[in-house]
Parts: C-alpha cells; structure tokens; sequence
C-alpha cells in the first residue's frame, strides 16, 4: 500500500458514520422504525433514542432488536448525524448538546431554522449544512409540492403556483389522530363529543382553519408550504398561493395543485414526465377509480401520487392536478433518512 493509499485509509476509517434517530415515541419516531425495518436504508451504526421517561423499550429492525437509549445519558460524540423526529420545544432543549458534540441535525420540526432541503429536488443546498450544523428536512406538505413542482420545472418556467391541501390529523399530532378517533367512536354512538386538543368537531367536518392566523390571514401551515416550496425550488419570488383545511383522516395528505407557465403547456407532455420522473407515480385514467387517494393509493407508498392532470379551460398556460402522498412515510421518514445518508456519503 503507498502512502497515498493509506493516507486515504486512514481517512475512511476515521470517518464517523453513526446515525441517531430521536424521538422515537411520537408518529413519525413509529414511521421512522417502519421505514428503517422494509426500506433499503442501510446504517451500518443506528441508534434508537429518546427522552428519559420513553427510553428502554426495544425495537426490532432488519431483525436486530435495538433498545431505545436515554437522551440524557447518550454519547453523541461517536455519532455524525442526529435525525431529530421530535416536537419543537424537545428540539430547542437537546440541540445545543448534539450540536456541541460535533454531530449534524436533521430536523422535522423546523424550530432551529437551517436550509429545507427535500433530497429529490434540493440536495446540493447540503454542501452549506456542515457549517450550520442544521439541515431542515421540511413538511410532508413541501416535500410532496417541490417533488412535484421540481419536475415540471423541465417544461417551462413556473410563474405562479396555487395549492389547496387538505391535511389529515397525523400532520399536527398523535393527540389530534386520537380525538378524531374518539370524536368518531362518539358520533357513531349517538353521544356529544368532546373537542379534546382540536377547536372543533373535527369528525364529519371540515375546517378551513389549521392553526392559529397572523395579520394576512394565513395559517402557520400555509406559510410553510409557501416558504418551503419557494426556497427548495430556489425561487424566492416565485408566487405560491396556499389555502390549508383540516380534513377528518387519520393519515395522509392531498392537494389540489394549479400551476402556471410562461407559456402553453402540453398537457399529454406532462404527464409522460411526471411518469418518467423519480420519486412519483401516475395515476391518471378517465374511468372510474382511475386516480390515487391517500388512503388506497398512497399509504405505505415512497412515491408522491398524481392524478386529474387537466389543462385550465379559462387560463392557457395553466394546468391543474392532484397529488396525494403519505405524509409520515414520504414527508417525513424517507425524507430525513435520505438526507442523513446523502451528509454521510457526501458531505461528511
């Protein structure tokens, strides 16, 4: 071996490779371990972790059962990158320690800022990531949009984008699936329900409000989408028009997308690409059932769904379509684990 050789070697050898995965009790730590159980992930150092009081179960993967270690008392300094699948305030307490033992986060909740990066449409804004030490792996409502939006890009340029989504309670909290839960259960029975952590009936309803709204009217939610899909598209200007509504579904997520080009789109044209291009499948047929739902289509999916691809009859250079994913599994696992592996394989 020549010095050259070993040099490199040496480099390798000495390179951190582990992954972290914490916050393991929530919906998306159980999507996580799903995703990480039948996906073609392969850390060969993975450690499950959580907070004290949720630490100590086992968990199996590939075979292996792996015990869900304490954050408290866990070394993070043998680990190259954290995927951090925690609730905002859990994020902000333990970040300052992972980051001060020298590991990089990839963060869900978006508390501590950082580039969003969806690794089928942006991975070179990883490049940045080393010196932040944060990678933004956004929500499943961005990752489905820039998967798609990136795709179309290839057409012609984009001048505007409006999407109503309709998100199902595993998009806001393991509290928000069980009052709907329990709200159903309730109605089904002929007794009165209880609001629980949702601001109204959420069961047989619609609400047109997500979350709490600023002084423009828009939710928390739909400025997100709109932030999320401009910076991972790279187009700071580009219009994005979101409208948010709360839809009585345990899983899943929808949208009804309009994009407008510079110019006269073929419509046939698009949807060949869109079933060309990595990371979506198309269902588009005129027939009953010839288009994808989150529930029959998109659950257990890794692909984005489309469907319903029709050209504006009133604006030329629009076209509408329909896009379904599932939220835990595409938004939120596949994403943070692919940019984990990207930082390893890259970046570190």
């Amino acid at each position: 071996m020549s010095f050259s050789e070993f040099k490199y070697w040496l480099v390798i050898m000495s390179k951190k490779t582990g992954v972290a995965v914490v916050g393991i009790s929530g919906l998306a730590g159980d999507m996580l371990i799903s995703v990480l159980e039948d996906d073609t992930f392969s850390f060969t150092d993975l450690h499950l972790v959580d907070a004290d009081d949720e630490a100590g179960e086992r968990r199996m993967i590939k075979g292996q059962s792996m015990r869900v270690e304490p954050i408290s008392r866990f070394d993070f300094s043998q680990i190259a990158v954290v995927v951090m699948a925690s609730d905002a305030a859990f994020v902000q307490e333990w970040a300052p320690k992972i980051r001060a033992a020298g590991a990089l986060l990839v963060d869900t909740s978006g508390s501590l800022g950082g580039q969003a990066v969806v690794a089928e449409v942006n991975p070179h804004a990883l490049a940045s990531s080393k010196e932040k030490g944060v990678v933004f792996s956004p929500d499943s409502q961005v990752v489905q949009s820039a998967i798609v939006l990136k795709a179309l890009t290839s057409i012609a340029p984009i001048q505007r984008v409006g999407i109503a989504t309709y998100q199902s309670m595993s998009t806001h909290s393991r509290a928000a699936v069980e009052a709907l839960a329990m709200q159903t259960s309730k109605l089904l029975n002929g007794q009165p329900v209880d609001k629980g952590v949702l601001d109204k009936q959420a069961a047989f309803n619609l609400s047109p409000c997500v979350s709490e709204l600023d002084e423009a009217g828009a939710s928390r939610e739909e400025r997100l989408l709109t932030a999320g899909v401009q910076a991972c598209l790279e187009a700071p200007d580009l219009p994005v028009l979101v409208n948010a509504v709360m839809v009585p579904l345990f899983y899943g997520s929808a949208q009804m997308m309009q994009v407008t080009f510079a110019e006269a789109p073929d419509v046939k044209r698009i949807v060949n690409m869109l079933r060309r291009a990595k990371g979506i499948k198309v269902l588009d047929k005129p027939a009953a059932g010839g288009f994808p739902t989150p529930i029959t289509d998109a659950t257990g999916s890794d692909n984005v769904w489309v469907g319903r691809v029709r050209a504006d009859a009133t604006e030329p250079n629009t076209i509408h379509m329909w896009i379904v994913s599932d939220n835990l599994r595409k938004g939120v696992a596949i994403n943070s684990l692919m940019l984990a592996e990207l930082l390893i394989k890259d970046y570190l």
